[in-house]
């Protein structure tokens, strides 16, 4: 396994020691592989995912208050994806608001699509998508 050498600033150092105390790592090395793996498959899943298909969560939080017709809007997103979605849950939360989680295994490109048909709707007032294993 190739070595690298980096420089980071002494308290950040600290912060990293001791998350890694904390959370069980054997080594520096070994968390840092892991955060590595976490922010390539945050900031790109189509890089990290090495069969081209992404696992990942979709959330979306809609403001029915403020438009009434978004969670059918969100609902007909998912169920034209239904191939793609896993899993689905839809919760009421206080004074309006929506939480949608979505499970799914698709192609980036579809991931993408899902979530700009998601953003544009009307009473989405964030989207997003966390991936999760296998990387």
């Amino acid at each position: 396994m190739p070595v690298i050498s980096i420089s980071i600033p002494g308290t950040l150092l600290e912060k990293v020691d001791k998350y890694i105390a904390e959370h069980g790592y054997t080594s520096r090395s070994e968390f840092v592989r892991e955060a590595l793996r976490e922010y390539i498959a945050f900031q790109s899943p189509e890089l990290a995912f090495s069969n081209g298909r992404v696992y990942g969560v979709l959330i979306a939080l809609t403001d029915h208050g403020s438009a009434p017709a978004v969670d059918e809007k969100v609902i007909e997103t998912i169920h034209f994806y239904q191939p793609l979605v896993r899993s689905f849950y839809h919760q009421l939360l206080e004074e309006g608001w929506r939480l949608n989680i979505a499970v799914v295994e698709a192609p980036w490109s579809k991931v993408v699509e899902i979530l700009k048909s998601l953003r544009r709707s009307r009473g989405v007032e964030k989207a997003w998508f966390v991936p999760i294993g296998p990387g």
